[in-house]
């Protein structure tokens, strides 16, 4: 049974969810206010064999709820330029590429930066 549970650390206005599947974690995404009417999500991660079961999009779905209800206007994230899964998931759901980070990555790899209005 998959379910999601929430648990959220507010110091420094970050917001933590976790996908759980029999205690077992399997799915997590990290986000925080980085100024005011901002969110930013930090990271978010589902493991490979849950892919496709609509675990991410919630995880995606609730990060933006919550950064939405601290009084985010828009979210923004990084995603490198070679993770064609990835920049298909978030496009689908909305964001848009505002720009390429060079060098973002510590092995030297782009990123595309991210955002979607909330």
């Amino acid at each position: 049974m998959i379910h999601i549970s929430t648990w959220n650390y507010m110091k420094a206005s970050q917001m933590d969810f976790w996908s759980l599947d029999r205690k077992k974690i399997i799915g997590f995404v990290v986000g925080f206010l980085s100024i005011p009417a901002k969110g930013r999500i930090f990271t978010i991660a589902v493991l490979a064999k849950y892919h496709n079961k609509g675990i991410g999009n919630n995880l995606l779905e609730n990060i933006c709820s919550v950064l939405k209800i601290k009084g985010a206007k828009e979210v923004g994230l990084e995603v490198r330029m070679s993770n064609f899964s990835a920049q298909k998931f978030y496009l689908k759901r909305g964001f848009i590429p505002v720009w390429v980070e060079k060098g973002y990555y510590s092995d030297g790899e782009n990123a595309f930066v991210l955002k979607k209005e909330l």
